[in-house]
């Protein structure tokens, strides 16, 4: 995650929370996250796999006694970057990467029941992680 704020055309919110916002580009489709000082630009299929992975992060952080943070690694264009998050930095990520996710996921929905010329609806989840099964 780097600190420099990326400029998007018609940024619009998928979510915010009191530590960050995430947008999406309404030209190219590309996700900004931006998260307390910390900023991630990432192409939309890359939203899914960090959603889920910080999901799981925050779990395993919860069940594990010894451990408290958990570290966030990315590739960027100018190299390897890290970040290390507190349990409840963690949360806070999570919270707001998951309603980012459900409105993406919404709108995807619903763009495919209205886009469809034979009235079928598309199949939007064809290519999504499975949903693991809630406890």
């Amino acid at each position: 995650m780097s600190q420099t704020t990326h400029n998007l055309h018609g940024p619009d919110r998928l979510s915010e929370t009191r530590y960050g916002y995430v947008l999406q580009c309404e030209c190219c489709g590309r996700i900004q996250i931006i998260f307390r000082e910390h900023t991630l630009l990432m192409y939309e299929d890359e939203l899914e796999v960090l959603a889920d992975t910080v999901k799981h992060a925050l779990k395993q952080v919860r069940s594990t006694e010894s451990q408290d943070r958990w570290t966030l690694q990315a590739e960027t264009d100018a190299g390897p970057v890290a970040i290390t998050l507190t349990e409840p930095s963690l949360c806070a990520l999570n919270t707001l990467l998951q309603g980012a996710w459900s409105m993406y996921v919404l709108r995807e929905r619903v763009a495919a029941l209205s886009s469809e010329e034979d009235g079928n609806p598309e199949d939007v989840l064809r290519d999504h992680l499975p949903r693991p099964s809630s406890r």
